[in-house]
Formats: C-alpha cells, structure tokens, sequence
C-alpha cells in the first residue's frame, strides 16, 4: 500500500486515501492504519531520509522538480540490495551499449528531442 500511495505518477487526495482505509477496514483487514497514521510515517521518513526533489521557478514563472542526482546514487551505492547490480562504465556489447546516456553518442550525436537544453546560472536555471 505505501508503494502505491508514495508513487510518483499516482496522486491521491487526503479523501482518497481515506475511502482506501475504510475499504480495508471493511474487508477486515488487520493492522490498516488510519490517514494521520499514514501522513504521520511519511513525514517521519522524509525527515529521516531526506526528500530528493527540491521544487524551482523559472525567472520566467515556470515550475521545475529537480533531483539531487548524486545524493540517489549514493543511495544506490550504499544500499546492499542494489549496489552489486550497478555497472560503473559502459560496455560495448557488439552493436549497442549497455548505458543509455554516453558521453561522445550524447552530446554530440544525440538526437535532439531526448535532452533538454538549459543551463544553471547563479543558482537559476534557464
């Protein structure tokens, strides 16, 4: 149930949610928690954990989500679970690369609708 209500591509509303606990409580479920329980645990874990995504405006007005790239990796690294199934170079293997982002193939021969151009100045991005 957390992984679905903490997706980011799903969102749920405080009203949603509650219809979800009371579903489960009808259908007898054991341990359901209530909502503030639920908020309560995600607030408790961003504290603990850190939020990645730091929220950025435009000087032009506009809203951008950024992810602090090298803090997930480390993440990554010092997970046990994952750190052994992560590749620290590319290989070539015969026709195509393992990665999907090279230096060389990316920037300078990738095509233009995958990257978005812009560039952080000062603490602003353009």
């Amino acid at each position: 149930t957390d992984l679905l209500l903490t997706s980011p591509r799903l969102q749920f509303s405080d009203a949603q949610i509650s219809a979800m606990v009371r579903w489960a409580k009808a259908l007898h479920a054991r341990d359901v928690p209530t909502l503030y329980a639920i908020k309560k645990m995600h607030q408790d874990l961003r504290r603990l954990v850190g939020d990645p995504t730091k929220k950025v405006v435009s000087p032009s007005g506009n809203i951008f989500y950024i992810n602090d790239i090298g803090a997930a990796v480390a993440k990554d690294y010092t997970n046990p679970l994952t750190c052994f199934a992560m590749s620290n170079f590319s290989e070539d293997r015969g026709g195509y690369m393992s990665e999907a982002q090279h230096d060389f193939k990316m920037l300078r021969n990738g095509p233009e609708g995958i990257v978005t151009p812009s560039v952080r100045v000062e603490g602003k991005i353009f």
